[in-house]
């Protein structure tokens, strides 16, 4: 069965979650944007969680699973797995200062970082 074609290009799609697990990896942005006098509603944890679900990570996983190097694949689950986890065992509204001292988000920051590093400049692959 021939693989469907993805609504957005690759390249935009890889590019929209990379963001959104930078912006979960890096701690020093959470610390001084979330919880900021003049934080925007944007800069949340509650909003950094929903971008993955904006930019649809599992339907990228589903979509591109195929095309993943086995380093690749092992990241990319296990960061969806871990957001998982950690909104399953979490309220549904996340308080920044809550977030910021929970040791399973630092597991997510990290699972994010992997991510970032399996994909950022490895994904797609130009055709030869």
């Amino acid at each position: 069965m021939p693989m469907k074609e993805p609504q957005i290009p690759a390249e935009r799609w890889i590019q929209n979650l990379l963001f959104a697990a930078k912006q979960i990896a890096n701690r020093e942005f959470q610390e001084s944007r979330w919880l900021a006098a003049d934080a925007k509603a944007w800069e949340s944890p509650d909003e950094a969680i929903n971008s993955l679900d904006d930019y649809v990570l599992s339907g990228f996983i589903e979509q591109f699973v195929g095309s993943f190097s086995p380093i690749q694949a092992q990241a990319v689950t296990a960061f969806r797995d871990e957001v998982d986890r950690y909104c399953k065992f979490s309220p549904q509204h996340l308080e920044p200062v809550d977030v910021l001292a929970d040791p399973s988000w630092e597991v997510v920051r990290q699972k994010a970082s992997d991510f970032v590093q399996a994909f950022e400049g490895k994904w797609p692959q130009a055709n030869p």
